[in-house]
């Protein structure tokens, strides 16, 4: 055992014994104890040993919003996370508003990770209406996927997260206002990229590509597009579209062939505009084959 195992059992062995007095009962209040097991329980949530000794705690101090949250945490390692809901729905109705966003959020997650959007909103409404940033930013993607920007807009706005600078500036070059969309990216700070996540960096590489392209800026627009390939959704593929379009315009048929080819395979929108750009530019596209003929 290395002397960081050992410090982690050891540590391990104090979280036990603390939520071990706290079930036991200890001198302090219901309150305090709820709190201390609420701690403990944030560094140990992963532990089943130390959730099944804290339970009883946290049960004890029903209808306690503390109590109620906690409870929904360590439920929702049950294989049926409705359970845990339901505690976290009962502390969205309780007297702390702060408490009682925290409890709508987590319910609002667990409705969505289980696609039950309309379960979801009113609980988005109420912890994105007491700040909660993920909420706001949440309940601005349904309503954008609904086409309703403006609502959305300013949902992205409050949240005030890298996605929804993302989000805004999208938005503004829907209404063909390029210019907007730089001021939303004005305060735009991607986080380091963890496996798993959105590409936040790619996504905005591919924000700036669109926006200097609509200014015919397409030096930059193909050096942010490149960067942009593996951003998320459909953000990739149309990346890769615009610089087969950047190609074309440049008059580099090998390129332009190369990519619309590739697209042109697809089912998605991309797909459909690289076979419209390859119908519209019938002799370019023969000459890109042919060249790549030649080099193979």
């Amino acid at each position: 055992m290395t002397s960081r195992d050992l410090d982690q059992e050891l540590a391990r062995r104090d979280a036990l014994a603390v939520a071990a007095l706290l079930a036991a009962g200890s001198p302090c209040t219901s309150e305090s104890r709820v709190r201390i097991g609420t701690v403990l329980l944030r560094g140990w949530s992963a532990d089943a040993e130390v959730r099944d000794v804290l339970r009883p705690v946290f049960a004890a101090a029903v209808p306690d919003q503390r109590a109620l949250i906690a409870l929904g945490d360590i439920d929702t390692w049950l294989r049926h996370g409705r359970i845990a809901r339901g505690w976290w729905v009962q502390a969205a109705a309780g007297p702390d508003p702060e408490l009682a966003a925290l409890g709508a959020w987590r319910a609002a997650r667990a409705d969505l990770r289980g696609r039950r959007v309309d379960d979801a909103l009113p609980l988005l409404e109420q912890a994105a209406a007491a700040g909660i940033a993920g909420a706001a930013l949440a309940l601005g993607r349904i309503i954008e996927e609904h086409g309703d920007d403006e609502p959305a807009a300013a949902l992205f706005r409050r949240s005030g997260t890298p996605e929804g600078m993302l989000r805004l500036a999208e938005i503004r070059l829907r209404a063909e206002d390029p210019d907007g969309a730089q001021e939303e990216l004005a305060r735009f700070r991607p986080p380091p990229f963890v496996p798993g996540t959105l590409d936040l960096q790619a996504w905005g590489d591919g924000v700036c590509g669109e926006i200097a392209f609509r200014r015919g800026d397409l030096e930059v627009a193909e050096d942010r597009f490149w960067r942009a390939r593996h951003a998320p959704g459909d953000r990739g593929r149309l990346a890769e579209l615009r610089l087969a379009q950047i190609a074309i315009a440049c008059g580099d048929a090998s390129t332009a062939f190369s990519r619309a080819s590739m697209l042109a395979a697809g089912t998605d929108a991309a797909a459909t505009h690289a076979r419209l750009l390859m119908d519209l530019h019938p002799d370019l596209m023969a000459e890109g084959a042919r060249l790549l003929e030649q080099e193979e």
